[in-house]
């Protein structure tokens, strides 16, 4: 009797950081991801997706993706479905859902159907910062983009 339950624990500070970079993007406050990505950030996916782009600043790519996801789906929902942390290591599987109504996403161009984008990520956490990614392309070329 008393104290709390052997199962619940308080909000680990790494993922403090990923909530409130996750809520900021999501309101739009695309200057999140400079607060809260390491100026060294590496994203493993780079090599893949924009070969071009390896050995640069590639934070400038998750700020295109959150505005390109906010163009095409206006009323874009995010939310996230499993968080599991392990010291510096934090997987997060995340779902967006809108309405194609806005802009031509990933080549697809609209069509006012209901949209469901899911992604996993695996992102390694130092000094409160996020320092690395590994993970899939967001749909690239449309492939992934379900209605």
């Amino acid at each position: 009797p008393g104290g709390s339950s052997p199962n619940v624990r308080a909000m680990s500070d790494n993922l403090k950081v990923l909530g409130s970079y996750s809520e900021a993007m999501f309101a739009g406050d695309e200057e999140a991801v400079f607060r809260h990505w390491s100026p060294d950030f590496v994203s493993h996916v780079t090599a893949r997706v924009a070969p071009d782009a390896v050995g640069t600043d590639v934070r400038g790519h998750e700020v295109r993706w959150w505005r390109e996801v906010r163009e095409a789906f206006p009323d874009f929902t995010f939310s996230v479905n499993l968080l599991v942390e392990s010291d510096d290591i934090v997987v997060s599987n995340w779902t967006v859902k809108g309405t194609h109504t806005g802009a031509a996403f990933n080549g697809v161009e609209p069509d006012g159907e209901p949209v469901e984008i899911n992604g996993t990520a695996v992102l390694r956490m130092r000094d409160g910062l996020i320092v690395e990614h590994w993970g899939g392309p967001h749909c690239q070329d449309g492939v992934g983009l379900t209605h």
